[in-house]
Parts: C-alpha cells; structure tokens; sequence
C-alpha cells in the first residue's frame, strides 16, 4: 500500500479551509510579512529586523506583529484545494478610532475595510496582503465572519475598489481637488451641510468626449438614494429660479433647504443647489488648469444612473484626490 506523501497530508489539511468564507476574521498571529530591501527600509519594523540581525544588503521578509487576520479570497475559491490551488490572500486585522473604521465602511478610506461583525472599531489593512499557504489557517479561531449576504457583498467590493481604483490625470485631479475637499472636510461634521455630505452614497465622473482627449468636459455625477432624492412625479420640473436664489444664498442655506424639504420637487431643488455652491471652486479653477475644458456636476439618484452610464463614469477616489494639492 502506497504511504501518502508529505504533500498529500498538507493537501488534506489544507482542505480545512473550505468551511471559511471571505471576511471571515482569524485568530493567525504573525501570518503578515512584507518584503523589504536591507540597504533601504523604510518602515520600522524592518529597521529593528535589520539592527538586530546585522543585515546590511539584500532582500528580507519583515513579519507584522498583528494578531489576526481576514480571509479576502473569494469563498467559491477555498472550496477545492490541489496541488495548483493551495493559497490564499489575507490582510492584517487592526483596531482604529470609531470615526476611522466608519469612515472605512462609507468608503472614505480604500485602503481599509471595516469589519463590523467582529467590532465597529475593527478594519482590515488592505495595504498589507499577505499570500499564505492554506494550511496557515486550518485550525485557527475564528473571530467573527459576515453575517449578512449584504456585509459579504459590501466586503468585496471594498476590497475590488481598492484593487481597481482609476488613475485621473494630474490636471483633473487638481481641478476637482478643491470639490472634493469641501465633501471630505464636511463629512460627519455635526452641522447641515455636514449631514448633507453624509447622505451622499458615491460620486463619479463622465468626461466628454472621453477622459482621452486633451481638454475634456467634466461632469462629476454626485449619487444619493431614492429615499433622499425621489424621482420626480410626471410632468414636474425643477424650477431654476428656486435653484438660483438657494444658490445666492450659499452652501449652508441650500443644505437647510435640503433638510427642510418635504416634497420631491423641492427636496432635488435643494440638492441641486448644495452641489453647485460645493462644485463651484472647481468650476472657477477649470480654465486657469491646461488639460480640463470645463466642469459642471449633475444630481441623481441610483435608480437614474444606467449601468452604461456608470461604465464610463468610474467612481471617485475620495481619499486620494482630497490629499493632493489644487
């Protein structure tokens, strides 16, 4: 009778792991390593490995002192391990402040992802991706999983925006800068227009004729739900005289204006005129920046935006333009 290799017995361990689901959160300590160069670290815990093993050239793997980790691979993916397919990616699981991991959820920060169903203060960080071989996590602890098919979801793209975010080019990353500033220094801020940037589900950009050519024309589509921006019964219209003196008055009385609306109409008469007093510097800057033809923003709710649409109008990376210089 043929004895079972050693890979066959790691194969049969490592099999384990198709009772874990992606966000499932585990009790591995250690599993997080980043590759450094000797003659160049830069973080920390590379220069104590460095200053203790007297290392002066060369690669080395710096492990992180974090205690647990998050299963990202895709779940369908841990069901068959062979011989090609024994990995999987995790990232290290850290505790930040409660305004940071929920700041982490809403999607103003890609390079964490909140993980509410072990604390609201517990988040992955996405910066550290660590590949491990399965057998690492056969028999560890779980902390906690998504509970949710909605949780599992939101988790995945969390980590899809992450790995996918568009690269804009310079020239309409310092246009829309002073936009998406106003949105990050607002959001959560205990005041009408702060509220208001909490409502905001997501913002994209259309670029006309395309992001391609050397001036586009852009359109930043500012996204809420349906409950906060209703359609618009049949036959009704905005009136832009409304829009315009909530727009003269400025940004704090068109988001009152929002929170006092009771009625469709009204209600996107508001929003309308809240985004155009927060798109305005922008608008102001665009002629003054070679590489950007003008900038205008459009308000609608997620029911209005096409899949077609949203194909060409990638979302915005919040974090990213709000650090860079106007």
């Amino acid at each position: 009778m043929t004895q079972p290799t050693l890979l066959d017995l790691a194969l049969q361990r490592a099999a384990a792991v198709s009772s874990l689901i992606q966000g499932e959160v585990l009790g591995a300590a250690d599993a997080c390593v980043v590759i450094a160069d000797a003659a160049a670290p830069l973080s920390p815990e590379a220069v104590e490995l460095i200053t203790a093993e007297g290392i002066a050239s060369g690669l080395i793997t710096v492990p992180h002192a974090v205690d647990e980790v998050v299963l990202l691979t895709q779940t369908c993916d841990l069901q068959f391990t062979t011989p090609n397919e024994h990995r999987c990616l995790v990232a290290p699981v850290i505790r930040v402040t409660e305004k940071a991991a929920y700041e982490a959820l809403r999607g103003r920060r890609p390079g964490l992802a909140g993980l509410p169903w072990v604390a609201p203060t517990t988040v992955a960080d996405l910066s550290r991706i660590t590949t491990v071989e399965r057998s690492v996590l056969v028999g560890v602890v779980s902390r906690g999983r998504p509970r949710t098919p909605s949780e599992r979801f939101h988790f995945a793209e969390t980590i899809s925006r992450y790995l996918t975010r568009p690269a804009l080019p310079n020239p309409i990353n310092a246009v829309l800068s002073p936009f998406v500033n106003r949105i990050a220094e607002k959001h959560d801020k205990q005041s009408a227009e702060g509220r208001c940037a909490h409502k905001v589900s997501e913002l994209r950009l259309e670029a006309t004729p395309d992001i391609d050519h050397e001036e586009p024309a852009l359109n930043v589509l500012m996204i809420l739900e349906e409950l906060e921006l209703p359609k618009l019964p049949r036959g009704a219209l905005v009136d832009d005289a409304r829009v315009d003196q909530l727009i003269t008055a400025g940004r704090g009385s068109a988001a009152d204006a929002v929170h006092r609306a009771t009625d469709p109409v009204s209600k996107r008469e508001a929003w309308i005129a809240l985004a155009e007093c927060w798109i305005k510097p922008s608008v102001d800057l665009a002629p003054t920046v070679d590489g950007v033809g003008s900038v205008e923003i459009s308000v609608l709710n997620g029911e209005e935006l096409s899949y077609a649409r949203s194909l060409n109008a990638p979302i915005l990376d919040l974090r990213y333009l709000s650090t860079r210089a106007a």
